[in-house]
């Protein structure tokens, strides 16, 4: 009698199965709504920004915000139409010479004329160029699961078609004389006269839920149908899934046909229910003995079949709930309930919730977004570090997978973020861009273990290290240079306004683009003006700011902004003119505790590699001589 005494663990048995799966790398180039639960292949980067053009947030009329300043309560102001104000409904692109729209509620009507009570200011209820996506950023990576979220950004960045991997295909192949498929009976309705084979349909179902390409083949009643269906099915699918047959009763031959046709792998696991499990390999491709009991076949294709999925594919999991704190208060209107898409740290077993742009035409941050936090109708937002309940959109086993930098923009970033899917696909880099100081002091506060930095101490005219011993005294951290990057002036191709140098700045008809407060651009420039003599009330557009190197591009090459600062290799990517200002030191900070982690020892494996100092040379702007180094440790 067949017998399965030596039973392993499930723990060996997954790593036993494992070992035989290669991850598949042919891809398909499909429409991007169609690929929703697809895996992409390539990484996937905005053609175009959105909102391509300025264009108005509300209904109303465009105007000249300057013509609206006198306006108020006891001095109605009336302007003219098609002179002073042009009508304009929400995305209809801003008229030119107009800077703001007044809404429509906020005005009386007068014929030839419109009558406003209130001033509107600059940039009021517009939507700024690349507001949500910017041309030429990176949308999803490589080996990355698309959702719902992802097809709507992908297509608003102007994506009309992505490559995905090939889907894994299936077979299921159902066994024994007692079953009956009531899908390929004369009449289904009649009492059965044998068993219903509804686990082929369960496993099905668990199978295309799973992202499989599945089918099921007609009942094997015999060892001969068994061998003859596999024979075939091995050269037509990806794997073969047989269900029942794997225990050791007398009709039982799956371990026979799999040891006449492959190699037995093994046969037996200490799992209950789902102990007559076996796998095997036939001509490459995996085959499963899987129980014939409904709930042991549901249970071996959890604990078997998901991850033979995750690893040929490169896919991740999903999720449900977490309990997370706010790293800082998260203010909130009262009388309305707020979802807040958020981005979610995770140090040392505590989940931070970032807070991704609020806008309901944001729609990126929801694509982007880890989970989502609602605000009571009754309460006005968050006080710095309340617990807070937040709706998982990913799983805790991606986020422990994830490195998440906070702190400056770099395009570094991205290529670190692609390479480390390529190499590593169970992983995964994000970055929340909210300045070099800002990062240092998440850092400091515990929220975050790794960020970005380049800030210039203004005395001692070095980077990064004095602001560490400032801000970080009492915190164990090691400094590590990424590369020098030449930052600069960025502006048209024609240069109209013959800009060559930061005195041009304080030229009233100079308009300006800045980086956010705590950001080591702004640093930088603040320094520059006050070398240059230039008070900030000066410039044309300092309040004006963005917090990223691409934002600033695209503005400057649409014409919104005369300039601003930027990064060399933004100005090659839009085709920009670049005048230099200062090659300046951009370096990772990390935790000295963080440095015990393998997803540091991933990363350095990255910023080491001869692949990432060639990929930010071919950027353009970037100094690699000194990439990887250690620059500072401190105890």
């Amino acid at each position: 009698m067949k017998r399965y005494l030596k039973t392993i663990k499930s723990e060996e048995a997954l790593e036993r199965m494992l070992e035989h799966i290669k991850p598949i790398d042919k891809d398909e180039y499909l429409p991007s709504y169609k690929c929703r639960g697809r895996i992409s292949s390539r990484s996937v980067y905005a053609h175009v920004s959105n909102p391509p053009f300025m264009c108005a947030a509300m209904d109303g009329y465009a105007v000249d915000f300057s013509k609206t300043i006198h306006a108020d309560l006891s001095n109605p102001l009336p302007l003219v139409k098609t002179r002073d104000v042009m009508p304009v409904n929400t995305g209809d692109p801003l008229p030119y010479a107009t800077n703001a729209v007044i809404m429509i509620e906020d005005i009386e009507d007068a014929d030839a004329s419109i009558i406003i009570r209130k001033p509107v200011y600059l940039w009021q209820n517009v939507r700024m160029i690349g507001e949500d996506i910017v041309e030429g950023n990176m949308l999803i990576p490589a080996n990355y699961k698309i959702t719902a979220y992802d097809i709507g950004m992908l297509i608003s960045g102007g994506i009309t078609h992505i490559h995905v991997r090939k889907k894994l295909s299936a077979l299921i192949i159902p066994t024994g004389k007692e079953l009956i498929d009531l899908y390929n009976t004369e009449n289904p309705m009649a009492k059965p006269s044998g068993l219903i084979d509804f686990n082929s349909y369960t496993l099905l179902n668990l199978a295309e839920e799973t992202g499989l390409d599945c089918a099921i083949s007609r009942i094997a009643e015999t060892k001969e149908d068994l061998q003859d269906i596999i024979k075939k099915a091995v050269l037509d699918y990806d794997l073969i899934l047989i269900n029942a047959g794997s225990s050791a009763g007398r009709e039982d031959y799956t371990e026979e046909v799999i040891k006449e046709q492959g190699e037995l792998v093994f046969h037996g696991i200490s799992m209950m229910p789902g102990k007559p499990a076996m796998f095997g390999i036939i001509n490459g491709k995996p085959v499963f003995g899987i129980p014939g009991y409904p709930v042991s076949a549901a249970l071996t294709f959890d604990t078997f079949i998901k991850p033979l999925y995750e690893k040929a594919m490169r896919s991740p999991k999903g999720a449900k709930f977490i309990d997370c704190k706010t790293p800082y208060k998260i203010p909130s209107r009262l009388g309305i309930e707020e979802v807040i898409r958020i981005s979610l740290i995770e140090t040392k077993g505590v989940y931070y919730a970032i807070p991704l742009p609020r806008g309901a035409s944001i729609f990126s941050s929801m694509a982007r977004a880890d989970g989502l936090v609602r605000v009571p109708v009754n309460v006005e937002g968050f006080n710095e570090g309340d617990t807070i309940a937040c709706e998982l959109l990913t799983d805790k086993e991606t986020l422990k997978h994830r490195i998440h930098i906070i702190g400056s923009h770099d395009l570094s970033l991205d290529v670190l973020r692609d390479m480390i899917k390529t190499h590593h696909p169970a992983f995964d880099l994000h970055s929340t861009h909210i300045g070099s100081l800002s990062g240092i002091t998440a850092l400091s506060k515990g929220v975050a273990q790794i960020c970005t930095t380049h800030i210039l101490d203004e005395k001692e005219k070095t980077y990064n290290v004095p602001a560490i011993k400032k801000y970080l005294s009492d915190k164990p951290c090691v400094l590590i240079h990424i590369a020098k990057r030449l930052q600069g002036l960025v502006v048209q191709k024609n240069n109209k306004k013959d800009i060559k140098g930061i005195s041009d700045l304080s030229r009233p008809e100079v308009k300006f683009i800045n980086r956010q407060s705590g950001s080591g651009t702004r640093i930088l420039l603040d320094l520059l003006l006050s070398e240059n003599g230039i008070e900030k009330h000066q410039i044309n557009g300092y309040d004006r700011e963005e917090s990223t190197h691409t934002a600033v591009g695209i503005l400057v090459r649409e014409s919104i902004a005369d300039t601003g600062i930027a990064i060399y290799s933004i100005a090659k990517v839009f085709s920009l003119d670049f005048i230099p200002l200062a090659e300046e030191d951009y370096d990772l900070l990390v935790t000295k505790e963080f440095t015990e982690d393998k997803r540091f020892q991933f990363l350095m494996d990255m910023i080491n590699s001869n692949e990432f100092r060639q990929r930010l040379e071919q950027l353009g702007g970037y100094n690699t001589k000194e990439t990887g180094r250690v620059k500072f440790t401190k105890d």
